[in-house]
């Protein structure tokens, strides 16, 4: 079963590819501070039609194209045990309406060389002028008649899933979902997404939910370009005149309590050699509130994505534990928030924490030195400026001046309003905004190691333990029976596919297996015989795209860079790989086998097994308590994008020549996907050629 391990890492080394480019700067040499660019931002219009709905046009008549965003503007709802399906009728919009179906809109929106496309809450296109028409007829028709098709909702299930079964193993992801939830307490914003919460949407919770809440006298449609005040109108009336309005739900929350104090919660990452950290709390702040562009800048000076913010500077630059360090403030008329994260080594995790909250506390206690602050406005004024080019940045700001009821020239004095932001002003917004001491501390690693160093950062003293979803994780019960070891668990193993002796009659076997991977069908081929030698072959459509082969002595691959020998470390791993029965072969092999304890996989209790090589490197096997079968392994897999967990879930046991193989694994982690395995076959004579 070892060889599926093989598998999975020629599949990451012949699909994935990524290359990071790092500039070299100098970092004697402070970037000059330009002036600020001059821009004009077109004035907006508004009208309302009698069903309510509030029309912004904003005239550009540079360009023959026109935008389109519909925003409806509602409270976040309580979505409970069907997380996601408020996401989902907002992406299910353009799936099909009752005249349409999703290929017909797509194809016409392609047809008019347009764009479209619907997300919670709301849709954006962008037409050429002379398109309008067909593009509203298509417009119109999703907002006032989708179908939800059931076989739509099935097939956007079963993406949602396969994504977060795949990020469930990312760090980061994990961090970014457990400070969501941790942060915001029992407002919506808490809620995140789950496998189990997907499974359980139901096509009635997109459609109750688009009866209730998408109606015209709590919606903005945003036009932006080429049309007259009185064209639009006449397009708004036609197209969205007959969106019958209705009494929307208004939802009350209350803001998300403060810490007392700062608040360390760690989620367990077995024998990860990084730490990702994200710092983070809840900010009450909204667009066009006083302190709002002055907080902006700080967060700039914190821990924007330029070489100069401070966060940056000290991590990487100065100290080298990471290659970015960032803060974000997000502004939101209910919740918003502030965070700063990296992802750093393990042995470096508690600095890396402590050089946060040093920099964290700079900006509240130091003031920012003139020629800092100008370079730092300079750069979000560039930003600003490059943003104004994209027509959704227009209509985003024209919702905004609207929905907050901001002064007609709030945005195009906006540049004005930077430049005049002080360093007091930055001193006082950084002492409102930016606050290590209610913080919560997330850190994704490994508890084993930096468990104790993270419990000064407390301001209890405790560490509190979460799993991937943010719940709070209560110390294992299950007791291991007295005197099992990991060897008594890997024999009962052995004796449930079999036993030794049918085992043993296996000389040579041939293992086919299948799997879809953009799309793509990718065949896999694996052979073994004994005493030990080795080859796998990867193809598509026929072709082959890979192969790796040991004859006893000597490894080759061979791929689109034609052939090479295996040398170093991957010959010692390919020899390993080459062993027949690996699991009654630990000794030789230099694997030493521990017992580290029982755990719940997919509700069954199993048996987890470390495995530690003869180089070091450490995985998990899982054997279910009762059958002894393995039904999981876990390990870790270093990429080009990072340090990922990689799981392998053995399934669909049937019995070959009398021995029991997997023919199904499910494999997440850095690329998720199912492996079939089509066919085996034992002692089939495979000749000494194939390992050549």
């Amino acid at each position: 079963m070892k060889n599926i391990k093989s598998i999975f890492l020629l599949l990451i080394a012949v699909f994935i590819v990524n290359t990071v480019l790092f500039a070299q700067i100098d970092r004697s040499i402070q970037p000059q501070a330009g002036p600020a660019p001059e821009f004009k931002i077109d004035e907006y219009k508004t009208f309302t039609l009698e069903n309510g709905l509030k029309v912004i046009v904003v005239e550009n008549h540079k360009i023959p194209r026109i935008s389109y965003q519909l925003s409806i503007d509602v409270d976040p709802v309580m979505e409970k045990e069907n997380a996601g399906f408020v996401n989902m009728t907002g992406e299910l919009l353009s799936s099909g309406t009752s005249s349409k179906t999703k290929n017909q809109i797509d194809e016409t929106i392609d047809f008019l060389g347009a764009s479209f496309f619907t997300y919670t809450n709301g849709m954006y296109g962008l037409t050429l002028t002379k398109n309008k028409t067909q593009f509203l007829e298509i417009m119109s028709d999703v907002l006032l008649n989708p179908l939800f098709p059931a076989e739509e909702i099935e097939k956007s299930k079963k993406q949602t899933i396969s994504g977060l079964a795949s990020s469930k193993t990312n760090p980061q992801f994990i961090a970014t979902r457990v400070g969501q939830k941790l942060r915001n307490g029992n407002h919506p914003y808490s809620e995140i997404t789950t496998e189990e919460t997907v499974q359980n949407i139901t096509r009635e919770h997109l459609v109750n939910y688009y009866n209730a809440y998408y109606k015209p006298n709590v919606s903005y449609l945003v036009i932006v370009g080429d049309i007259s005040l009185k064209d639009a109108k006449q397009d708004a009336e036609k197209y969205f005149g007959s969106w019958k309005k209705g009494d929307v739900k208004r939802n009350e929350y209350q803001f998300p309590n403060k810490n007392i104090g700062t608040r360390v919660a760690l989620v367990n990452k077995e024998d990860a050699v990084q730490s990702y950290i994200n710092i983070t709390y809840p900010v009450n702040l909204k667009v066009g509130d006083k302190d709002a562009l002055s907080a902006i800048i700080a967060n700039e000076i914190l821990g924007s994505g330029t070489f100069s913010a401070r966060l940056l500077t000290n991590l990487r630059e100065d100290k080298g534990y990471t290659y970015g360090a960032y803060s974000r403030l997000s502004l939101d008329p209910l919740v918003g928030y502030f965070q700063a994260s990296a992802q750093v080594g393990t042995e470096v995790t508690d600095d890396a924490v402590n050089q946060f909250i040093i920099e964290m506390n700079r900006m509240k206690n130091e003031i920012v030195d003139d020629k800092t602050l100008q370079l730092f406005k300079n750069i979000y004024t560039g930003t600003f400026a490059r943003s104004l080019e994209d027509p959704q940045t227009i209509a985003g700001f024209a919702f905004n001046s609207l929905k907050y009821n901001l002064p007609q020239d709030y945005y195009q004095t906006y540049l004005e309003k930077v430049a005049a932001i002080t360093n007091d002003q930055v001193i006082d917004a950084s002492k409102k905004f930016i606050d290590p001491s209610q913080a919560i501390v997330v850190v994704v690693g490994d508890k084993n190691k930096i468990l104790e160093p993270l419990k000064k950062y407390s301001s209890t003293g405790i560490v509190e333990v979460y799993d991937i979803y943010g719940n709070p994780v209560k110390e294992e019960s299950t007791v291991l029976p007295e005197g099992i070891n990991a060897e008594q668990v890997i024999q009962k193993y052995i004796d449930a596919i079999g036993g030794k002796e049918n085992i043993e009659k296996i000389t040579d076997i041939t293992l086919k297996a299948s799997t879809s991977m953009n799309g793509m069908t990718i065949n896999m081929i694996t052979y073994k015989k004994t005493p030990n030698k080795f080859a796998m072959e990867m193809l598509m459509n026929g072709n082959l795209l890979n192969k790796q082969s040991f004859d006893g002595e000597k490894g080759k691959m061979k791929g689109f860079q034609g052939e090479k020998e295996i040398t170093g470390s991957e010959l010692d791993e390919l020899k390993a790989e080459a062993v027949m029965n690996q699991e009654m072969n630990y000794a030789n092999l230099g694997i030493q086998s521990n017992l580290a304890g029982i755990e719940k996989i997919d509700g069954k209790d199993a048996y987890k097994v470390e495995l530690i090589s003869s180089t070091g490197k450490k995985s998990y096997d899982y054997f279910d308590v009762e059958t002894g079968l393995k039904i999981m392994t876990k390990q870790t897999i270093v990429a080009p994008q990072g340090e990922f967990e990689q799981n392998q879930q053995y399934t669909d046991y049937r019995e070959i020549s009398g021995v029991k193989y997997p023919f199904l694994i499910k494999i997440t982690g850095i690329q998720n996907m199912e492996l079939t395995i089509d066919s085996v076959e034992i002692n089939a004579g495979i000749k000494d050629e194939i390992f050549q």
